[in-house]
């Protein structure tokens, strides 16, 4: 089994089926057949929460489903963990520097769909999932 970071951009990706593409559906499919764990900082409870509720303020998606896709979160082998900042040194914001930080401190891969992230993690010698 292994293990990777998973960025908050790839989880909302579940949610909506206009941002779903292969790359997402095969780490959603990894992580359901339960062949790989994911790590995120306690951050990602919280950006999770916050898109989900406003996509059912705008109506994007109905309360009914929002409550659905967190509760199947749960199922899923994700473990959430405290971070440390690097937002200065990569030029990247709180919120990504946590996910980075993460996939430094456990050598591990991280999967993104976020650009600035994705670039720092190369600069930080942190490989990126692949499909």
């Amino acid at each position: 089994m292994s293990r990777f970071v998973l960025d908050n951009t790839v989880t909302m990706a579940w949610c909506f089926s206009d941002e779903a593409t292969e790359f997402t559906k095969t780490l959603l499919n990894r992580l359901s057949n339960l062949t790989d764990r994911a790590v995120v900082p306690a951050l990602w409870l919280y950006e999770v929460a916050n898109v989900v509720e406003l996509a059912v303020r705008k109506r994007r998606i109905p309360a009914e489903k929002a409550l659905a896709f967190l509760e199947s979160l749960a199922d899923l082998p994700v473990e959430v963990e405290n971070p440390g900042t690097l937002a200065s040194q990569y030029q990247l914001t709180a919120y990504d520097a946590a996910y980075l930080e993460l996939a430094i401190r456990h050598k591990l891969p991280i999967a993104s769909l976020d650009k600035a992230l994705s670039r720092a993690a190369l600069a930080a010698g942190v490989n990126t999932v692949q499909a």
